[in-house]
This record gives structure tokens, sequence and C-alpha cells, in this order.
């Protein structure tokens, strides 16, 4: 099994080539970016997408 690297661009870009296009992608946060700042900004871009979140902290 070979397996190929690729960055997020090139993957994108293969999936736009099948016929897919991507709903969203966004960063929600770097390497030091920490844990609750990352699950703060994950809710935020899921509700600006449309999804409703329950168990907000």
């Amino acid at each position: 099994m070979k397996v190929k690297i690729q960055s997020i661009k090139d993957f994108f870009k293969s999936k736009e080539k099948k016929g897919f296009k991507p709903i969203f992608f966004e960063s929600i946060g770097g390497q030091n970016t920490s844990r609750d700042e990352k699950l703060k900004n994950l809710i935020n871009v899921l509700e600006k997408n449309g999804f409703k979140i329950k168990n907000k902290k």
C-alpha cells in the first residue's frame, strides 16, 4: 500500500475534480491555542454554518 501525503490545497483540488465541494473549512486554532479557545472557535464556526449546539460552555 502506497501512502501519499498531500497538502490541504491539493486535497481540496482533488475533491473538486471529482465533483465534491467542501461545505466549510476554517481554522479553529493553531498549535499554541488552548483547548478551551479551540472549543469556543469550533462552536462559533459550526453555528455560523447552520449547526445548533445544545450544551455550550
